[in-house]
């Protein structure tokens, strides 16, 4: 009676152990990967599969000096704050849509070591009010610039992200959009940003 419980709970064991390993490390329970196109290349957006992964980047530490990497705020103004499922959805509806921009607000450094797929580089330090460079970058967002005042009518939808809840590089790129004049209701904040979507164990490019 003794030999055939072990020889249950072995089989019971193994079967449980093979059911783990087969499972899939989904997004949702519906959605198993994106698609989307980066820098040409089309790249598919999933979770990495191996449920024992842990990250060995930069992205695993807990305490950064204050300042300058500080807790950001929830909300910036009006412009709305969102989360994973929220950015993948604007992702995908980046395909169809030439009016929506995911933006990676970091410096050049940071985004060549990696970021999110279909994201492009516009650092925070090119968004300056009397920035160098601030008239064109405008004009490539949908503003129209008539007698020295900027009318933001067809203004493109931003996603901006950077680092996360401890980099201040989204918020003062979006502070210095505000204080330009580009609408809030046309900005959306990734809080979350790299640390949050690598530790969620999301595709990088």
């Amino acid at each position: 009676m003794n030999k055939t419980y072990k020889l249950i709970n072995v089989t019971l064991g193994v079967l449980l152990s093979s059911t783990l390993l087969v499972g899939e490390v989904k997004i949702t329970e519906d959605i198993a990967s994106i698609t989307t196109k980066h820098k040409g290349e089309e790249v598919t957006i999933e979770r990495i599969q191996d449920s024992k992964h842990r990250l060995d980047n930069s992205f695993t530490k807990t305490s950064r000096e204050c300042p300058p990497f500080c807790i950001q705020p929830m909300n910036i103004g009006k412009v709305k704050t969102i989360g994973e499922l929220e950015v993948l959805t604007f992702i995908e509806s980046m395909k169809d849509d030439n009016s929506l921009i995911l933006m990676d607000a970091r410096t050049r450094e940071w985004y060549k070591n990696n970021t999110i797929p279909g994201a492009i580089n516009l650092p925070f330090t090119m968004l300056k009010k009397n920035g160098k460079y601030i008239n064109k970058i405008l004009t490539l967002l949908g503003g129209e610039k008539r007698d020295e005042k900027w009318s933001f009518k067809n203004a493109q939808m931003l996603l901006i992200f950077s680092n996360g809840q401890w980099d201040s590089q989204a918020t003062k790129a979006i502070n210095s959009l505000i204080e330009i004049g580009y609408p809030e209701d046309k900005i959306l904040y990734y809080r979350g940003g790299m640390q949050t979507w690598q530790i969620l164990g999301l595709t990088v490019k």
